[in-house]
């Protein structure tokens, strides 16, 4: 009997973008439950979704009749790119830090050139195909906003961020089959 091991990466429509604080434990076990309370709900990823970004740089090591004996890994780092298309104070806090964003009332207002990057953070971000939940994210990662932002009438206001993974864990991927709700 064969079995389904292709998962389509469909982002979780009620929170798809979730932050905590730095060194919060990721949750080993995907429910809708544990994700509802793992950390702060922050913003929708765009339609484009998320990518996540590996890199391995490799140094080949060879005997003298230049045959390899072994690879090692030299360098490496992870981190994660999308854009998110909320904007209200949680989603800007995430992107910008809280040194930069001040509300009041109805009013969120960033400080684009403080030159800062918010503080470091958890980061998880959570997919469902079918039955199975799926997710990424870090213990401990950096955001930044990484390129131009648009205001064009009748588009969505999207603000692009790669997260960079930080310590010893990087980024890591669960997959639980089957949900619970």
């Amino acid at each position: 009997m064969a079995t389904n091991t292709v998962n389509i990466g469909k982002g979780y429509a009620s929170g798809m973008m979730l932050t905590a604080a730095a060194g919060t434990s990721l949750p080993a076990t995907l429910t809708l439950a544990a994700i509802g309370s793992w950390g702060t709900e922050v913003g929708y990823v765009s339609e484009d979704g998320m990518t996540l970004n590996l890199s391995r740089d490799k140094q080949d090591i060879k005997d003298w009749s230049k045959t390899v004996r072994r690879v090692v890994i030299t360098d490496h780092s992870e981190s994660a790119s999308g854009s998110c298309i909320s904007t209200d104070g949680d989603a800007l806090t995430a992107l910008f830090g809280s040194a930069a964003v001040t509300e009041s009332g109805d009013t969120v207002t960033v400080s684009l050139s403080t030159g800062d990057l918010p503080a470091p953070a958890a980061f998880l971000f959570v997919m469902v195909d079918g039955d199975d939940i799926l997710a990424f994210g870090c213990e401990e990662g950096q955001m930044a906003v990484t390129d131009n932002v648009s205001f064009k009438a009748g588009e969505a206001i999207e603000w692009p961020f790669e997260i960079t993974a930080m310590g010893d864990d990087g980024m890591v991927f669960i997959k639980t089959a089957g949900s619970e709700s």
